[in-house]
């Protein structure tokens, strides 16, 4: 295995899922085991300026290559973000990662729930790792590599160019941060204390990939209020919250849902339903959409399903809530074009340094 990937699967070990419930920082206190984990290494690395607040998060330093001067302007701090909380939306404790080594391209099944598996004809990315190792977790739990994956990825970065301070590169900063998975991880960012120029997240799909925008997003809840009358006298009375919200659910478009879009088509997706009963039901969708006009639509769709559910089932109420959750950093970063344009830089020097290195050409 190579360092990165040793690490990873140690990282992967450690329960770190967020609690969109919990009103705490971090939501959840298992992810500052894996907080005070990167920090002690770092530590042990010879990394300076390293802390771990009170948050959870964790800031470093890696400092610029001999030669490099802070000052010029042409070289900003460079900060690079990665996330140690995984999703609470699957069971996240007691992973149990599988290496399986050079993937013949098959199905892969997972040996803790067979009716787990990982399938090219439903995966097709599978087959662009032909011959590579791939890593799983048992099929009982998430793997967690959103965000681990980063993590370990800043980590090995963090103690290559420690160790050889010859690579050329600019200063970099480096901050784990927490609750990224509930919509809170920036919240707590002491950007002061982070004291990057530019910075960029490690937390996607694909390789070699530069994302430099993203949805809107926005929470909406739906609560129900039905009237809940024993059912031996309830003709007439009777007013089912579970089946209000069904038709509520029933009434929501077919066109605009994850599974009927792609690229930058918006949707409205449910996500989950409370214990519900006669009486109340309460309904969590997520909303995305790039542009800010979409997300606009998207509510006032929500609203007037309400209302016309309301209209059908006398004596129900039905509201909808809506809580913003991140933005489209393109509205930023039309404002600031430097901050990509560093980072494409940056990747086009990396790249011919490589090449030099390896002894390849450029043509």
């Amino acid at each position: 295995m190579t360092p990165v990937a040793e690490r990873f699967l140690r990282y992967v070990a450690i329960n770190t899922q967020s609690d969109p419930e919990s009103k705490s920082v971090p939501s959840t206190a298992c992810q500052l085991d894996l907080s005070r984990i990167l920090h002690d290494e770092l530590v042990a690395m010879g990394t300076p300026h390293c802390h771990l607040d009170g948050n959870g998060y964790v800031y470093a330093t890696i400092p610029a290559s001999h030669g490099v001067r802070r000052d010029d302007a042409s070289l900003p701090v460079v900060g690079l973000l990665a996330h140690v909380d995984t999703s609470p939306d699957a069971p996240g404790a007691d992973v149990l990662p599988l290496v399986h080594f050079e993937y013949s391209g098959g199905r892969i099944v997972l040996p803790g729930n067979p009716d787990v598996t990982l399938d090219p004809v439903n995966q097709p990315a599978l087959l662009d790792h032909i011959g590579e190792d791939v890593i799983t977790s048992d099929g009982t739990t998430l793997l967690g590599s959103d965000d681990k994956a980063g993590v370990a990825v800043l980590m090995q970065l963090a103690e290559d160019l420690l160790t050889d301070r010859s690579i050329p590169r600019p200063a970099i900063r480096l901050c784990f941060t927490v609750d990224e998975e509930i919509g809170r991880g920036v919240d707590h960012l002491d950007l002061d204390l982070f004291g990057a120029d530019v910075a960029y997240t490690l937390d996607g799909s694909g390789v070699d990939t530069i994302n430099a925008e993203t949805f809107n997003a926005v929470e909406a809840v739906v609560h129900v209020t039905g009237v809940s009358v024993h059912p031996g006298y309830a003709r007439g009375r009777l007013v089912n919250a579970i089946k209000v919200a069904a038709l509520f659910l029933a009434e929501l478009p077919a066109d605009r849902a994850p599974e009927t879009t792609d690229g930058r088509q918006g949707f409205i997706h449910p996500v989950h339903m409370a214990e519900s009963d006669c009486a109340g039901a309460e309904i969590k969708l997520i909303l995305r959409d790039f542009e800010e006009q979409g997300i606009q639509e998207q509510k006032a769709l929500l609203e007037a399903i309400a209302e016309a559910t309301e209209k059908r089932c006398p004596n129900s109420r039905v509201r909808v809530t809506f809580r913003e959750q991140y933005r489209n950093m393109r509205e930023v970063l039309d404002r600031h074009p430097a901050v990509v344009d560093h980072i494409e830089v940056e990747t086009l020097y990396c790249f011919i340094h490589q090449l030099g290195i390896n002894g390849g050409r450029i043509t």
